[in-house]
């Protein structure tokens, strides 16, 4: 990767400053976003006309990107055709290897935790602009995803748009519950709660050893639902210490000290829950589900509820998790490729999104309350679980996040396997965060 230079104001997050023109009266166009009466057809969000070939670095499945983009986009657009690009390696040194092969794309599609690494590449347009030019109304948006999206630019910039958001639920065995007579969990528990249930599921019955809890990884500390910071903006030392990291990691690591609940080898085993099914709760991602459906319910009676809440931030879940679209300075289609970035984020699409199981992130009830209305497998659990919390709020946000929620999940693993104190394992993290931040500020200059 080449060196930059002089990128000396790159650290600093200023929440962006609300949008002239978002809330502009008059009618809406094709995509639900109101627009200007007096702008002209050229300028109509829903239309494009002159044929175009949009290049596109869209890293993820074929059947994602043929069913959620390319289809819908080339129904909606008989104009436009998108060109997808595939380099030999996914997330951001993909998108280094397409730009030195001098391959850019006009918009492409990525993860929160690519942003940081993305941004050295300078692969964001502002794209006000395009917003202010089509009206785009912005208050359409989930409010916790406006604050997230406008946390990771500076200078009121907006530089990526949303396309679905992700969240945590539990999810539950029956069977094992069941087996040891203990009550299912239920909506709304607090984790000293259901750490309550999970020591009554934690036993061993004709030499199979059951375990009462796990959890993902990485997204409850990246998506903390205590909205804790990462990284210092002034000094760009990692924050690892702080009082509210110590609560956090006291609460997760209580989880794995339940007598009988430790792990063998690794956290965040969810092959625990639906091939051995020897894991009673596991609290994921929502996209994990998607394992769950291919499960004969015959095999495999689930269901679930909300993931547990801190006492002191009841109600809350983790915070918003949206991946995104963004547009290259040097493409010569900006108009266009917002275009279709406007048309995913229509009533329309987004109502398929959550409908198909791509939680929306619209503000809108009566699209959320959809949630998984076309997945049969859905069809007799309790999809609200995924919509009952309120998002927390969105965490100050740096470009080498990501560094330290890397660091600290190796810490949990170290606290919870190797049985690495607290205090030391948080310090040890943020240490190796630190280096691992120099290095990045180095390849910057």
């Amino acid at each position: 990767m080449k060196k930059r230079k002089h990128l000396t104001a790159l650290m600093t997050v200023i929440l962006a400053i609300a949008l002239a023109g978002c809330s502009s009266g008059g009618p809406k166009d094709g995509a639900g976003n109101k627009q200007n009466e007096n702008v002209q057809p050229a300028e109509k969000a829903d239309v494009i006309e002159k044929p175009v070939t949009l290049k596109i670095y869209f890293p993820f499945t074929d059947d994602v990107y043929n069913r959620f983009v390319k289809e819908p986009i080339e129904k909606k657009f008989p104009n436009v055709t998108l060109e997808r690009l595939v380099p030999e390696k996914s997330g951001p040194e993909g998108m280094d290897i397409l730009l030195s092969a001098g391959n850019a794309p006009d918009l492409f599609y990525a993860v929160p935790g690519w942003y940081g690494k993305l941004q050295l590449s300078h692969v964001f347009e502002d794209l006000t602009p395009l917003i202010q030019k089509y009206h785009f109304d912005m208050g359409r948006l989930h409010p916790q995803v406006l604050e997230t999206i406008k946390s990771y630019s500076k200078d009121g910039k907006i530089e990526v748009m949303p396309e679905s958001m992700a969240t945590l639920v539990l999810v539950y065995n029956k069977a094992i519950f069941d087996k040891f007579g203990v009550p299912y969990p239920k909506d709304g528990m607090t984790w000293e709660q259901i750490m309550t249930v999970a020591r009554d599921v934690s036993k061993t019955d004709n030499g199979t050893a059951f375990r009462g809890l796990d959890f993902d990884r990485h997204f409850p500390i990246n998506n903390s639902q205590m909205s804790l910071p990462f990284v210092d903006s002034k000094t760009n030392k990692a924050i690892t210490a702080s009082d509210g990291w110590q609560k956090f990691f006291s609460t997760l690591k209580a989880v794995y000290d339940i007598p009988g609940n430790k792990p063998d080898k690794t956290i965040g085993n969810g092959l625990l829950f639906y091939k051995d099914k020897t894991l009673a709760m596991y609290v994921s991602h929502i996209n994990y589900l998607n394992n769950l459906m291919t499960i004969p319910d015959s095999e495999l009676q689930w269901d679930m509820v909300t993931m547990p809440s801190f006492s002191d931030v009841p109600g809350t879940g983790t915070q918003v998790n949206t991946p995104y679209y963004g547009i290259t300075p040097t493409s010569a289609y900006k108009d266009e490729a917002f275009k279709v970035i406007a048309y995913l984020l229509s009533d329309e699409m987004q109502t398929f999104y959550n409908k198909e199981g791509r939680l929306t992130v619209l503000n809108d009830k009566a699209i959320r309350d959809q949630y998984g209305a076309n997945l049969k497998q859905l069809s007799d659990k309790n999809v609200k679980a995924v919509t009952t919390l309120q998002p927390a709020k969105p965490r100050p946000f740096t470009l080498y996040d990501d560094y330290v929620v890397i660091q600290l999940s190796n810490a949990l693993q170290k606290m919870a396997i190797d049985n690495v104190d607290l205090n030391t394992a948080l310090r040890e993290a943020g240490e190796l965060a630190d280096k691992e931040i120099e290095n990045h500020i180095q390849m910057m200059k």
